[in-house]
């Protein structure tokens, strides 16, 4: 389980990040955030879908890459099988926490990862208390996710506003003839998509929404790839086919 601790010299002055560690704790992750910066080269590498927040409060994009919890195809005996990672894994395994109090932000490390150490890796302080080059880097990279994020959530509920995020379900067929039904996910909607008007489009367009709503779309094809790499990993709940059907909830 992580466990988080808000980062200080004091505290965390020992530890080093041993970043070859990194990909096991992707391995984890079934559900990978995804911004909307960065969706176009992701949809590249996985599919993408629409799905809610933790508190259901906003829409977020997800780069499916498991079919269970807790399962990632993409990484197998520590070594990451994707050309690409999203911001939201390359900032582990610091995370950012908005204090409601004063509104400042907060980084904290997950003191649990399998990359903290006290051996090996890139240190966090030096001796003078004060940020190491590496860590300067990883609070730029939060810096620039906590950006993202606030825009992917903006520009989602545009889309949401627009009818162009569809609820679908995933049945997941395996070869022992079983079916799983997985919900909570969404994609585009082509119909309210065909039916935009030309003002419309322009406007997606502009603000470079119209080319990641077809990256999302085209992006369903790599199922494909998510569907070798868990038979790979999980040999024994083989796939033989995952299709989409409108969300019955």
């Amino acid at each position: 389980m992580p466990k988080f601790e808000t980062l200080s010299a004091e505290t965390h002055s020992d530890i080093a990040i041993d970043e070859s560690k990194l990909a096991t704790t992707y391995s984890k992750f079934h559900l990978v955030n995804v911004e909307i910066k960065e969706a176009v080269q992701a949809a590249s590498e996985f599919p993408l879908f629409f799905s809610k927040s933790s508190d259901a409060k906003y829409w977020t994009i997800s780069a499916l890459c498991g079919l269970a919890p807790q399962e990632n195809v993409f990484e197998t005996k520590g070594t990451w099988l994707g050309h690409y990672a999203p911001l939201s894994l390359r900032t582990l395994p610091f995370v950012t926490r908005i204090n409601e109090g004063s509104q400042q932000q907060e980084v904290l490390v997950d003191v649990e990862s399998p990359a903290v150490s006290s051996q090996t890796g890139e240190a966090l302080f030096l001796e003078s208390k004060r940020p190491t080059a590496y860590l300067d880097n990883k609070k730029k990279l939060l810096e620039e996710r906590v950006n993202a994020m606030q825009q992917t959530a903006a520009m989602l509920n545009q889309l949401s506003e627009m009818g162009l995020i569809h609820a679908v379900d995933l049945i997941i067929e395996y070869k022992d003839n079983t079916n799983q039904r997985v919900g909570g996910l969404a994609t585009v909607s082509e119909q309210r998509l065909q039916a935009l008007t030309g003002e419309e489009l322009a406007s997606l367009n502009q603000k470079g929404l119209l080319n990641v709503l077809f990256s999302i779309l085209s992006s369903i094809f790599q199922v494909n790839r998510v569907i070798r790499l868990h038979n790979t990993k999980f040999p024994g709940r083989a796939v033989n086919n995952i299709k989409f059907e409108t969300s019955k909830s």
